[in-house]
C-alpha cells in the first residue's frame, strides 16, 4: 500500500476512533447493519465465520424458495474430529453439515475455494466460481449484521463490471440486533474504512 494511503488510513482510523467512542454502541450499530433484500436469487452465499447465526438464517432463505443453491465461503480453518468421516473437517465442511441438519439437500450445496482469509476473498473466491457458470445472474450474501456493510461493499467492489445483482441478508435482524460490544462493533468500522482505503473504488457506500 503507497505511504499516502497509509497515513491517510491511520487519520481517519483516528477520527473514527472518536466517533465510535463519542457515538457509542446504537450509532454505530445503525450505521453498520445494513440489509438489500432480494425475493428471488440464483444463490444464496453465507460468509465465513459465525456458523450459529448464519447458516439457520441462510437455511430459512433456502427453504422460503429464494434460492435454489448455497454457496459456503472457506476460511481454510481445519477443525475438529467428525467420527463419521473419521478425519478432521475444515470449518466449511462442518458448515455443509450444519445444513444438512437443517434440510437442506448436499446437491444444492457448494463449498467455495480458499485463497486467503478475510471478507475481500470470499468476494473473490465467490466471483471465481460464479463467473464460468452460466444462469447465475443474481446473489444473496448471508452474514451477521454487523458484517452486513463491509461484506455489501466488497461484493460489489469484486463484482462492479459483471452484470450481477447483488443482495445482503443481516443474520441476527430477528433478535433486535447483534449483541456485538461497542469495541467489536467499532473494530468493523476500522476494517471497512480499511477495505476503501485499501481497495477502494468510490462506488456505493
Amino acid at each position: 500500500m503507497p505511504w499516502k494511503k497509509i497515513i491517510l488510513l491511520i487519520l481517519v482510523l483516528g477520527v473514527l476512533g472518536g466517533i465510535a467512542f463519542v457515538a457509542g454502541l446504537p450509532m454505530l450499530k445503525g450505521y453498520l447493519v445494513q440489509e438489500k433484500p432480494l425475493e428471488n436469487a440464483d444463490a444464496i452465499v453465507v460468509m465465513a465465520g459465525n456458523r450459529e447465526e448464519r447458516l439457520p438464517a441462510a437455511a430459512r432463505l433456502y427453504h422460503d424458495g429464494v434460492a435454489s443453491t448455497v454457496l459456503l465461503a472457506n476460511d481454510g480453518v481445519f477443525a475438529s474430529w467428525s467420527r463419521e468421516y473419521q478425519r478432521n473437517l475444515y470449518l466449511v465442511e462442518w458448515a455443509r453439515e450444519d445444513l444438512l441438519d437443517m434440510g437442506v439437500p448436499r446437491e444444492d450445496i457448494v463449498l467455495l475455494e480458499f485463497t486467503e482469509c478475510g471478507s475481500i476473498h470470499d468476494a473473490l473466491n465467490t466471483r471465481d466460481y460464479v463467473l464460468p457458470r452460466e444462469g447465475i445472474s443474481s446473489l444473496l450474501v448471508v452474514t451477521s449484521d454487523y458484517h452486513a456493510r463491509r461484506t455489501l461493499w466488497s461484493f460489489r467492489h469484486v463484482f462492479r463490471e459483471e452484470d450481477i445483482r447483488i443482495g445482503i441478508h443481516p443474520a441476527g435482524q430477528e433478535k433486535n440486533g447483534s449483541s456485538q460490544n461497542l469495541r467489536t462493533l467499532a473494530l468493523e468500522l476500522f476494517k471497512y474504512v480499511y477495505y476503501r482505503v485499501r481497495y477502494g473504488l468510490p462506488i456505493q457506500p
